[in-house]
C-alpha cells in the first residue's frame, strides 16, 4: 500500500476568527462539542467529514449535533469521499498512529513549545495509508468502540471511589 498527501483527498476549510463571526453563541463549535463528538455522545452517521482540533493536534467525527455548526480558528474542517476514506480511520490515525505522530514530531523539531499548533499547510502534507475501505471500516470502528469502552470503565471507577467513600464516611458516623 501506498501513503498519500492528506492534500490529495481531503477538502480542508479553516475555521473562523470568533471577532468576525456573527453567529450566536449557541451556534459556535465549542471544544465541548469536540469533546463529545470525539467520544460518541453525540450521533455520528456516515458522509459527514471530520473537524480537527488545531489546539490538541487531535480529530473528531462532525456529527448531525454539530454539523452546522460554525468553527473557529481553532479548528479545521475535514470534507472528504468517505468511500475512499472512513472517517474513524481517519481518526484513529491522525490521533494515534504511528506514522502521523512521527510526522507531527518531525514538523516540530526545532519550534518553540509556544509554537506546537499544527496549521492547515503542514496537516494537508501528512502522508496516510489507504488499506481498502472495508479493512478502514473495521479499523475506525475498532477504535471507536476503545473510546467508549474506556469511558465506560472511567464512569466505573468513578463511581466505585464514590460509593467507597460513602461508605467510608457512614463507617465514620457510627
Amino acid at each position: 500500500m501506498k501513503s498519500i498527501s492528506l492534500n490529495e483527498i481531503i477538502q480542508f476549510t479553516s475555521g473562523k476568527n470568533p471577532t468576525r463571526i456573527r453567529e450566536q453563541a449557541d451556534k459556535l463549535y465549542t471544544p465541548e462539542d469536540f469533546e463529545k463528538d470525539l467520544h460518541c455522545i453525540n450521533s455520528t452517521k456516515e458522509g459527514m467529514g471530520c473537524i480537527i482540533n488545531l489546539i490538541k493536534s487531535k480529530s473528531s467525527p462532525i456529527s448531525e449535533q454539530t454539523e452546522e455548526k460554525c468553527i473557529t480558528s481553532n479548528f479545521l474542517r475535514c470534507d472528504f469521499d468517505t468511500g475512499k476514506l472512513d472517517s474513524w480511520y481517519f481518526c484513529y490515525q491522525f490521533n494515534e498512529g504511528k506514522s502521523f505522530e512521527q510526522q507531527i514530531e518531525m514538523y516540530h523539531q526545532g519550534t518553540t513549545l509556544s509554537v506546537k499548533k499544527l496549521n492547515i499547510k503542514t496537516i494537508g502534507e501528512l502522508k496516510i495509508v489507504l488499506p481498502d475501505i472495508e479493512k478502514q471500516r473495521t479499523i475506525g470502528n475498532i477504535y471507536r468502540q476503545s473510546i467508549v469502552q474506556n469511558d465506560l470503565m472511567v464512569k466505573q471507577a468513578e463511581d466505585i471511589r464514590k460509593f467507597t467513600m460513602t461508605l467510608i464516611r457512614r463507617m465514620e458516623e457510627d
